[in-house]
């Protein structure tokens, strides 16, 4: 039940007024792109992984430590990564969002506008 709200605060907002995730190469009216970080050696691929790599992938749910936060949309190919507020109780990102597209190797760091 836990996991199934974590789920659909994501994809409703973290607010009413607030984005939830930004998306590499979309319209991110709440956050702003800041850096963006190739990995060496890496080729852009249409190929899918076969496995997927973040933890939570099994159980569609954030997956979390302390006030580190992990999400894989898996659709998109994206792995999320964020701190949120410590003792604030929320697992909305704070300041930034670190974002790893899989299919070009990319990082993207967001930060909230």
């Amino acid at each position: 039940m836990k996991s199934l709200l974590l789920s659909s605060i994501l994809l409703c907002g973290f607010s009413s007024q607030a984005q939830t995730l930004p998306v590499p190469g979309a319209k991110n009216p709440d956050w702003k792109l800041e850096k963006t970080e190739s990995r060496p050696n890496a080729e852009p691929s249409d190929i899918q992984p076969g496995v997927d790599r973040m933890p939570n992938a099994a159980q569609r749910s954030i997956a979390s430590a302390d006030n580190r936060h992990q999400w894989w949309d898996g659709t998109r190919q994206l792995a999320y990564e964020w701190l949120s507020r410590p003792g604030s109780g929320t697992i909305a990102p704070d300041k930034s969002v670190a974002v790893r597209e899989e299919r070009t190797g990319n990082t993207y760091i967001f930060r909230r506008r």
